[in-house]
C-alpha cells in the first residue's frame, strides 16, 4: 500500500500529469491494475523509439540519429496525449470494471502497433518540412503511398480516440453511479467532445486522400483540430462558469 501510494505521488508531480481539478471530484485515488498495465505499455512504447534504431557505427550514421530527434519528440509527443487522456480518465472516474478494461486493451494494442508507423511518417514530414539530409531516410515512390499513408493514420488516430470517447460515454451512462455533479457532468462532455472532433477531423483527412488527388489537403485538415478544441473549450467553460455561480 505504501508503495501504490509513493506510486501515485510521482505520478501527479510528472509535468504532463493533469493537477486535481477544483471543480471534478477525482474517484480514483490509487493506481489500479488496469493503469499499471497502461504505463507500462506507453512506457515500452516510448521505449520502441529509441531502440528501433541501431547502433551508429559511422559519423554519419550517427548524424542520421540527431536528425530523426525532431521526428522521435513529435512522436513521443503524441503518445504522451493518450497516455495523459487515459490518466486524466482514471483519475476523474476510477472506473475499472470489464468494459474500461476491454477499452484500454484495444487502446493498447493500437498505441503499440502504431509506434514504429508513427516513426516511418514524421520522420518523412520533418525530412521534407525542415530540409534535413539522411544517410539512409523514409522514402515515397509514389502519390499512393502517401494517399496510403494518410489513410492508415487518419484511420488508426479515428480508431484510437473514437475509443476514448467510448470510455466517456461510458462514464456518462454511469452518472448516477458516480455521482456527478452538474459541473462535472459539463466536464465530461467536454472531454467527450474533445475525443469526437479529433474523430471527425481524422475521418476527414481519410476521406480527403480517398476523394481527391492533393497530396497536402488531407494533412492540412489536421489544422481545424486547434479552432475547433478552443472554441469546444470556450463553450463549455461559459457553461461551467454559470454552473458554478448556482452552485455558489
Amino acid at each position: 500500500m505504501a508503495h501504490t501510494r509513493s506510486q501515485t505521488r510521482l505520478r501527479d508531480r510528472l509535468p504532463a500529469a493533469p493537477r486535481r481539478e477544483a471543480d471534478f471530484r477525482w474517484r480514483g485515488n490509487e493506481v489500479s491494475r488496469v493503469e499499471a498495465l497502461a504505463d507500462a505499455v506507453f512506457g515500452f512504447a516510448v521505449t520502441l523509439l529509441v531502440v528501433a534504431l541501431e547502433v551508429p557505427k559511422t559519423y554519419a550514421g550517427l548524424m542520421d540519429v540527431v536528425r530523426g530527434f525532431p521526428a522521435f519528440v513529435i512522436c513521443f509527443a503524441l503518445l504522451m496525449l493518450f497516455w495523459n487522456a487515459h490518466y486524466r480518465y482514471h483519475r476523474r472516474y476510477g472506473l475499472e470494471d470489464v468494459f474500461t478494461r476491454v477499452i484500454t486493451m484495444a487502446i493498447l494494442v493500437l498505441v503499440l502497433f502504431f509506434v514504429y508507423p508513427l516513426k516511418f511518417l514524421f520522420t518523412v514530414v520533418t525530412v521534407h518540412l525542415f530540409g534535413i539530409s539522411m544517410l539512409n531516410p523514409p522514402t515515397l515512390e509514389g502519390a499512393w503511398q502517401m494517399d496510403s499513408l494518410y489513410f492508415i493514420y487518419g484511420a488508426g488516430f479515428a480508431a484510437t480516440w473514437g475509443l476514448y470517447a467510448a470510455l466517456y460515454a461510458h462514464a456518462l451512462a454511469r452518472r448516477e453511479e458516480l455521482e456527478l455533479n452538474p459541473i462535472e457532468l459539463l466536464h465530461t462532455r467536454q472531454s467527450l467532445n474533445e475525443t469526437l472532433i479529433y474523430v471527425i477531423v481524422c475521418m476527414l483527412s481519410v476521406v480527403l486522400a480517398a476523394a481527391t488527388s492533393s497530396n497536402s489537403a488531407p494533412g492540412f485538415v489536421y489544422f481545424l483540430l486547434g479552432p475547433l478544441q478552443a472554441a469546444n473549450g470556450w463553450w463549455f467553460g461559459r457553461r461551467i462558469r454559470a454552473a458554478g455561480q448556482k452552485q455558489g
